[in-house]
């Protein structure tokens, strides 16, 4: 059985196609009549696909409409904008005037009127994109039949404002994806707030994964927040209603769940009514307060979370005063960020910093700091301490490509010939290379009190197998290790969960 034709297909083809098979269609139909019997499964599949057609035919003829309004505006754009200019400057002309003659100054007037009058408008390129994603297509050419574009070449002159709003031709045509590095089509590129471009799939497991991870919610990328507005267009609606959904949700502190264990849905404040919220998927109702069945009299001993807060409580955890989620510090000062944004300190559970407790626990400290001083590879132990900024190269985004061959970094390689024969007159150097070893571990110690609050914003790409201290992931040929607070992290992690 046929089907509606792909939209790669020019129209005038995809037109002809339906037609066609509106044809076959009502040949077979024809040839039936008469016949009083109940219609035959074929009979079924043919009404179905003609009823398919139909729409889809139906559908082009509202898309060439709609087509030709887009093109009527954008030919139209220019005197559009300056008939709105004009009447918007009259329009204040005469406030000015009115507020003048019953005011006597028009000081306060003209404040207000330099306040707005910036007006609010897409930048140059997310015009273009749309205007190629909706009205002319790839070639500049509107994709419609039927539905004629605006000319290069004018029997009238361009509008001077118009102009002004449009400051080029036309960025590239290929951009590079910042997180899979694959080249794409600059129509299919969104450009973030700090000036990375993610192509359409990269953006949509971002917002997936934000919508499963809290780490990772809202979506950023170098710690700017990328709004739903700016990725609408490269997003299926299905996805941005998710996502609106899961934004009241993450949004919300003291969440409650459905208790069920087969719904454990989350359950917003307008079903929620005192002290018990009606599940909208289940119809369950659970307590606000306990988050178990809902219940009248005293909340019952939740004993599970009794083992959970002794658990905690013998290992040093410690629990979010917003969420009421635990959590164990691997590493790090006592300032806890947690994944709902609430910050406390670690070691007494109050807001940061509301406490008088120190910022590092100073085992914790020694124990990174040997970590740290561990993990370098080919420093001898009676080296001087280095710098930290000279441990490892600094490379450009435009050297790496993740996914096939290694950068160039431009690396010093370690020494491969045979390693020298420790003598006698080096083993009486042992007590020195321990000294040494004591002094980098106190400076590494020294580094990481002063940069506790790192934003990290330079990184280095460190060769060999590594774990992600964020995620826990394990790549085998790289890692990226910040070079203020000696954090390893993922090429996922270092651009939108830290």
């Amino acid at each position: 059985m046929a089907s509606v034709p792909e939209p790669e297909i020019d129209q005038p083809t995809a037109d002809l196609i339906v037609q066609l098979q509106l044809q076959d269609a009502d040949l077979y139909f024809e040839s039936a009549k008469g016949k009083s019997r109940e219609p035959t499964d074929e009979e079924l599949a043919f009404q179905l696909q003609t009823e398919e057609f139909k729409n889809a035919s139906q559908f082009f003829v509202d898309r060439r409409m709609a087509m030709s309004f887009a093109t009527a505006v954008q030919v139209d754009g220019p005197i559009l904008v300056d008939n709105f200019v004009a009447e918007e400057n009259a329009m204040r002309d005469r406030e000015l005037a009115r507020y003048c003659e019953e005011n006597g100054s028009p000081v306060a007037a003209a404040k207000d009127r330099q306040s707005n009058s910036e007006p609010i408008a897409l930048d140059d390129e997310t015009l273009y994109k749309l205007q190629i994603l909706y009205v002319t297509g790839p070639g500049g050419h509107c994709p419609i039949s039927g539905v004629e574009t605006t000319s290069s070449e004018s029997d009238e002159a361009e509008s001077s404002t118009w102009a002004a709003r449009r400051t080029h031709q036309g960025p590239p045509s290929m951009r590079r994806c910042v997180a899979c590095r694959e080249e794409t089509e600059f129509v299919r590129v969104a450009r973030v707030p700090c000036g990375h471009e993610y192509c359409r799939s990269c953006l949509e497991d971002l917002f997936k994964a934000s919508m499963k991870d809290e780490s990772l919610f809202p979506p950023r990328c170098c710690r700017q927040p990328i709004v739903i507005n700016i990725a609408r267009i490269f997003l299926t609606n299905d996805l941005v209603q998710r996502y609106e959904k899961k934004k009241i949700e993450f949004e919300t502190p003291n969440r409650t769940y459905c208790y069920s264990p087969r719904c454990n849905a989350f359950i917003d404040a307008s079903h929620i009514e005192g002290e018990v919220a009606t599940c909208p998927e289940c119809g369950s109702t659970t307590c606000t307060s306990c988050k178990g069945r809902a219940h009248t009299g005293d909340c019952p001993n939740d004993t599970a979370m009794q083992q959970l807060l002794s658990t905690a409580q013998d290992n040093g955890w410690q629990r979010c005063y917003s969420c009421w989620r635990v959590v164990e510090l691997d590493h790090g000062c006592n300032h806890m960020t947690c994944r709902c944004g609430a910050q406390f300190c670690y070691n007494c559970g109050e807001r940061w910093k509301d406490c008088a407790c120190e910022q590092w626990n100073e085992h914790r400290l020694l124990a990174r700091a040997y970590q740290i001083i561990d993990r370098e590879q080919n420093i001898p132990l009676d080296a001087a301490p280095q710098d930290p900024d000279d441990r490892q190269p600094e490379i450009n985004e435009s050297q790496l490509d993740i996914n096939g061959a290694e950068p160039e970094t431009h690396e010093l390689q370690p020494d491969q010939g045979p390693q020298a024969t420790v003598t006698p007159e080096q083993g009486r150097h042992a007590t020195f290379g321990q000294t040494a070893r004591e002094i980098l571990v106190a400076r590494t110690m020294q580094e990481l009190r002063e940069n506790h609050e790192c934003s990290h914003v330079r990184w280095n790409y460190v060769r060999g197998a590594h774990v992600c201290e964020e995620c826990s992931d394990r790549l085998s040929k790289y890692i990226f290790e910040c070079r203020q607070c000696r954090l390893q992290a993922c090429n996922w992690c270092r651009r939108n969960r830290l």
